[in-house]
């Protein structure tokens, strides 16, 4: 994956490397002889720009690539490696030394370096954003990403203009080989299972962001861990490392923000057990194509490119409205008791088979994306709201691919999973029961509010109160459809004026 000289740890020294004579101490001089020595080197690239922070590539205990920020000790490495740097003693001899640690620095704190942009780390060929396949391994101007394969890996050749029979060969690999045992609740299940495989593959045709995949089921044992190893293992070629959730917005920002600085292209929430409802992560799944946030401990705002596949494992997650909005299910139901002891599976060792054939799961992938390219791209027909190109283009390579159901169980999903939502909504029906339309103040809703179990918290009446009338101007001229009497009705919040400074609201059909 990486030169034997820019191995991380490694000894080797590049031949006939760059001198540098510090005896001036010249700081401008010295750091531009270092950036000379860093850009002469950098061939074929492996010290990158990653969301403005100078950064190089290393490979974790797995074997995985990784993406490092450059610190003092880092880059004082790297130069070492470099260039040789000496000093002439009184007798005009040369003495070999470190690179000096103000030229370190400066070199640290150069603005706008010369140095490639990355956006994320591959371990899969990809498409790039003008549709060509980039299959050489390291760095690809095109798309910005670091293709870094396994050991081995091979691929077959891909048909520029696939054939019927290619595509049926691709989608029978992905559906029925790969993924065809698992218990999916529908075709939309299976249909968004695939597009998260895909994802990966076709990442950088998106222009724009891409959803949660909320991969859920009623009970343990159905699956899901193990439906993300094989949706993430053609892309990745190993394991995929997990990430868990947070306990507060803080930690949440500092995982993702941790997570995201590695340029990964898929980002796993594992075992979502809390209700998912973080700020930051609504944030980074919309934001696009960078997330800005400030770093924890200092007042530094940092930006990262965000370019990762988003997938989330949980038993029957509950999701705030905003993170229902950013979300595609996929849902496993075995329908029994006890789903980890079902039998008679296609594969005895599934984990086995795709190890076994991930060069064709691979193949089976790129032939679906470029089908979809010989076709001249058609749209999808459904479309997802803030990831409207995700839609569109995922939508058009399943239809061309013959997989059905994408997006087709947006509305059961909404009304399951939104449990800040459906709490609401039971609100405004028993408020329409009791009142009407009706002005009534905060505290008189209090009481209807808690009958209805809308979660105000429990540090008493008072506050109680307080977090009501707070949520209350927060669905100010919202919308509800609500269902009374086998009757559909769309009632809106408004702000009816003051009375004794107290704000009055009523309710009005729409």
């Amino acid at each position: 994956m990486l030169d034997a000289a820019r191995r991380p740890g490694g000894d080797g020294v590049p031949n006939q490397p760059c001198k540098i004579d510090a005896s001036e101490e010249n700081l401008a001089k010295l750091t531009a002889e270092a950036w000379g020595a860093i850009q002469s080197a950098n061939s074929p690239p492996t010290l990158f720009r990653y969301g403005a922070v100078l950064s190089r590539i290393e490979t974790d205990d797995g074997g995985a690539p990784v993406l490092r920020p450059m610190t003092v000790d880092r880059m004082r490495h790297r130069l070492a490696r470099d260039a040789y740097w000496f000093r002439l003693d009184a007798k005009g001899r040369e003495q070999s030394i470190a690179p000096p640690l103000p030229v370190v620095r400066d070199v640290l704190a150069t603005p706008d370096p010369n140095l490639p942009i990355l956006t994320r780390i591959v371990e899969a060929p990809t498409f790039a954003g003008d549709g060509s396949l980039c299959t050489d391994p390291g760095y690809n101007a095109k798309n910005r990403t670091f293709y870094a394969p396994a050991s081995g890996f091979t691929l077959s050749p891909i048909s520029t203009q696939p054939s019927a029979d290619e595509i049926n060969e691709a989608r029978g690999l992905l559906t029925d080989e790969l993924i065809g045992d698992f218990p999916f609740d529908g075709e939309a299940e299976k249909a968004h299972a695939v597009a998260a495989l895909l994802g990966p593959f076709i990442r950088d045709m998106i222009d724009g962001p891409t959803p949660l995949h909320s991969i859920e089921a009623p009970t343990p044992g159905t699956g899901k861990t193990l439906l993300v190893e094989l949706l993430t293992y053609p892309s990745l070629g190993r394991p995929i490392a997990a990430m868990t959730e947070g306990r507060d917005e803080d930690e949440w920002r500092k995982r993702l923000f941790a997570k995201l600085r590695t340029a990964p292209s898929t980002l796993l929430l594992d075992n979502v057990k809390r209700r998912l409802e973080s700020g930051a992560l609504a944030s980074a799944i919309t934001s696009y194509p960078l997330w800005e946030d400030r770093i924890l401990g200092v007042s530094e705002i940092a930006r990262v490119p965000v370019r990762c596949v988003w997938i989330s494992t949980g038993n029957n997650p509950a999701l705030s409205s905003e993170m229902t909005r950013r979300t595609v299910r996929i849902r496993l139901d075995a329908r029994i008791d006890r789903p980890w002891l079902r039998k008679g599976f296609r594969h005895g060792d599934i984990r086995d088979w795709a190890t076994s054939n991930r060069s064709r799961l691979v193949w089976a992938a790129l032939t679906l994306i470029q089908a979809w390219i010989a076709a001249e791209r058609p749209e999808g027909g459904r479309t997802l709201g803030m990831f409207e190109q995700w839609s569109r283009t995922m939508g058009g390579i399943l239809y061309v691919g013959d997989i059905p159901g994408f997006l087709g169980n947006l509305s059961d999903f909404y009304e399951k999973s939104d449990a800040e939502g459906s709490a609401v909504r039971g609100f405004v029906a028993s408020w329409w029961t009791a009142q009407g339309g009706a002005a009534v103040t905060t505290s008189a809703l209090w009481p209807i509010a808690t009958d209805s179990g809308l979660d105000l918290g429990d540090k008493g009446e008072q506050s109680q109160k307080i977090r009501l009338g707070k949520l209350l101007k927060d669905m100010r001229d919202r919308t509800f459809n609500v269902t009374l009497s086998d009757q559909e009705m769309h009632l809106r919040i408004e702000l009816d004026g003051t009375n004794h400074r107290a704000n009055v609201w009523r309710l009005v059909v729409q």
